[in-house]
């Protein structure tokens, strides 16, 4: 008797877990499309970074405790746009056969957050803490037609876009968030939304 008691009160813990756990969902568009050379198929648009900050406050929940890598391969930041949670650790690997620089100008539009970590070699890594929120844009000074997008959002419940577009943002708690949707190429957009379960909410982006 007392262990069915107790089968039965952590099945309803489970299910009280699973009850509470929602996602954000939708679709953005509008996102700009990179032009074609002639004859050529235009290329997959530039994601976009999504993310959701809790009104409650709780907005850098949850971090998770890992470092997140950018490859420099092909003469590029692999991958274009990237989004990491403040605190995160990033390794930049050079994967490529030749040397690669790793800087960025500002984080936002603080250029005293500036850096440049310095030339590396073939197979090498340097790695950098961002413990302040805002878009970056890599770039490397050996090579000036390397560059990328790194975003260190203000919360772990983010996100980049598919090439079609489309968003999902899992395990957030249910209550009231508000979700942001940022592009190097459009202004930054925002939405409020109420999440209890799956809740959807899709963005158009403008210029």
């Amino acid at each position: 008797m007392k262990s069915s008691f107790l089968f039965a009160a952590v099945l309803m813990t489970g299910m009280a877990a699973v009850a509470q756990s929602g996602a954000i969902s939708g679709q953005v568009s509008g996102i700009p499309r990179a032009k074609a050379l002639p004859g050529a198929f235009p290329p997959p648009p530039t994601p976009a970074v999504v993310y959701a900050v809790p009104l409650s406050g709780k907005a850098l929940t949850p971090i998770a405790d890992k470092t997140y890598t950018v490859d420099q391969k092909w003469t590029q930041f692999v991958p274009g746009v990237s989004v990491v949670p403040v605190g995160a650790t990033v390794e930049f690997t050079n994967d490529d056969t030749v040397k690669h620089d790793v800087m960025w100008k500002a984080i936002g539009n603080d250029t005293a957050l500036g850096r440049n970590l310095g030339v590396h070699n073939p197979d090498q890594t340097v790695s950098y803490r961002f413990t302040r929120a805002g878009a970056i844009h890599l770039q490397c000074l050996v090579h000036p037609s390397m560059s990328a997008w790194l975003y260190v959002a203000p919360t772990g419940y983010s996100t980049v876009t598919s090439t079609s577009g489309k968003y999902s943002l899992s395990n957030l708690p249910d209550g009231r968030y508000r979700v942001v949707v940022w592009h190097p190429g459009v202004a930054t957009q925002s939405q409020i939304v109420s999440v209890t379960g799956h809740a959807k909410l899709n963005f158009n982006l403008k210029k």
